[in-house]
């Protein structure tokens, strides 16, 4: 006879976090198979049972529920054994309504330890429909009890997200968990290195870290948009951010669909946290600078301005360049109707960058000729990284013989294990020559004092195009902050502007 009952295990918010699924949908299941053997002539056979290991409040959202629900209303089945009522569904009253008729128009019983509920009889429905809505209060209750202790949680600067950002590990501290640096904090440096002081692109980064062989954790090989993800995370400067994408539910073409959009930055917590930031609060905001400097070009007209995503006016918003049919074009902040800086034309400002970049040309030749130097690079961390990895390798190769010697593996399995091993050393090897090949270990001034003679000269250049200017300004200049004073002068004194530039 208990072949024609079916079995439904689920883990509820009711259970605990301190029980994992495994072990809630095995003590239910020691529960029911000896409820089936005492009431039910013998114990559910496996073909028989639905274990729900995902998470999810509708059933849409829970496979094996709709499952069960398919097999009730083409086969003929007895009954469902579940723990308790609210194991079928906490949903709203669409879903109570969809368990309810599944189960009262098939006859088919729902068996609980306490009572067998028969959705024909008023009574037993009924009573069947208030656990549902009951369960359902509870679930509602629970979130927004849940919902407070994890703003809560987050306030006090603790980590409270399901995986640790790249370049952490989540580790529990006390009853709270936060994040610690790994090894992968290395790389997230020199991610910032690149975008911040090198000015690579997003997709020059993930094509650097791929030739060094290192590897996301989720997939084979980086891409553009994980690395402007990272870029822009405030986590390792120390932060904790909750709330940025909030999900969101709506109603489309008959079904509850979720979505994650972006909320607005108003909507989000951002508090210290308790974890080691990787990288200083100077170098993140450069880089959120850079991300706010991109020029956009118009596909049609190309780019005009030269100086565009490198020249700010000094109250924060970017120079405009206006082209004028009777008069020479002019550079004027993007909100001049109340800012008040006065514009000046684009030839007077590009002289002055011009006489600007051979006074800093000056300054780092005698800078040279005195020996300063800098010696920070990222690269070095990565190779050491990489080498230290070799030598673990070593040790592993030497192991792998030993392994053979003593009969443990077979020879097929050493010619397969080597064969790996081999192929490691090679990506190893390959990977360290290329980290040496972008170390440096000091400011090449020489090579800066150059880019900023290229740089000069392309200004210069009245055949080069506003794009071959910008690109080649982009490599050398961080930002220019142009400022003009608002009184009025006659034509015979005009008003003097001034540019702070700012070398990458």
């Amino acid at each position: 006879m208990s072949d024609k009952y079916l079995m439904y295990l689920r883990k509820s918010r009711a259970d605990g976090e301190h029980e994992t699924v495994e072990e809630v949908l095995a003590k239910h299941y020691k529960i029911l198979q000896d409820y089936a053997a005492a009431k039910l002539g013998g114990v559910i056979p496996e073909d028989m049972i639905y274990r729900e290991v995902v998470s999810g409040e509708t059933i849409q959202d829970r496979p094996e529920i709709k499952k069960l629900l398919d097999r009730i209303q083409t086969e003929e089945v007895k009954g469902v054994l579940v723990v308790d009522p609210q194991r079928l569904s906490r949903g709203d009253l669409s879903d109570c309504g969809t368990i309810i008729r599944a189960f009262r128009y098939t006859d088919t019983l729902i068996v609980t330890p306490p009572k067998t509920y028969d959705l024909g009889d008023k009574f037993d429905r009924k009573f069947f429909e208030m656990e549902l809505m009951r369960g359902n209060d509870y679930l509602e209750y629970v979130k927004e009890i849940m919902m407070r202790g994890r703003i809560a949680s987050v306030n006090e600067g603790n980590f409270i997200g399901s995986v640790a950002p790249y370049g952490y590990d989540k580790v529990k501290v006390g009853k709270a968990y936060t994040l610690v640096p790994n090894s992968e904090a290395d790389t997230v440096r020199l991610m910032y290195e690149l975008w911040t002081k090198d000015g690579l692109g997003t997709t020059t980064i993930a094509n650097r870290l791929n030739e060094l062989h290192i590897k996301p954790r989720k997939s084979e090989i980086w891409n553009n948009a994980s690395i402007r993800d990272m870029l822009r995370n405030p986590v390792y400067i120390g932060k904790i951010r909750w709330n940025c994408r909030k999900t969101v539910k709506h109603y489309e073409g008959g079904e509850l669909i979720s979505s994650r959009p972006k909320a607005n930055k108003e909507d989000w917590i951002l508090v210290d946290g308790k974890h080691e930031p990787i990288i200083s609060e100077e170098t993140f905001n450069a880089s959120l600078a850079r991300f706010g400097s991109l020029p956009k070009v118009k596909a049609k007209s190309g780019l005009k301005n030269p100086f565009a995503g490198i020249m700010h006016c000094s109250c924060g918003r970017p120079m405009i360049y206006q082209p004028h049919k009777k008069c020479e074009a002019r550079l004027h902040c993007a909100y001049q109707m109340r800012c008040g800086n006065r514009s000046a034309t684009y030839r007077e400002v590009e002289e002055e960058v011009i006489r600007a970049l051979r006074q800093l040309v000056a300054e780092l030749s005698e800078q040279l000729a005195e020996g300063t130097q800098n010696t920070h690079d990222a690269h070095k961390a990565i190779a050491e990284a990489l080498r230290k990895e070799l030598n673990a390798l070593e040790t592993q190769q030497e192991r792998l013989y030993e392994f053979l010697e003593q009969g443990i593996y077979t020879s097929e399995v050493f010619v397969k294990r080597n064969a790996a091993l081999a192929q490691r050393r090679q990506e190893l090897q390959e990977a360290i020559e290329t980290a040496k090949s972008y170390q440096v270990s000091e400011v090449d001034y020489r090579q800066k004092i150059i880019a900023l003679h290229d740089a000069i000269a392309i200004l210069e250049d009245p055949t080069a195009s506003a794009e071959e200017k910008n690109n080649l300004l982009r490599t050398v200049i961080k930002d220019i902050t142009y400022h003009r004073e608002t009184e009025v002068r006659d034509k015979w004194h005009p008003v003097p502007f001034f540019l702070d530039i700012s070398l990458i």
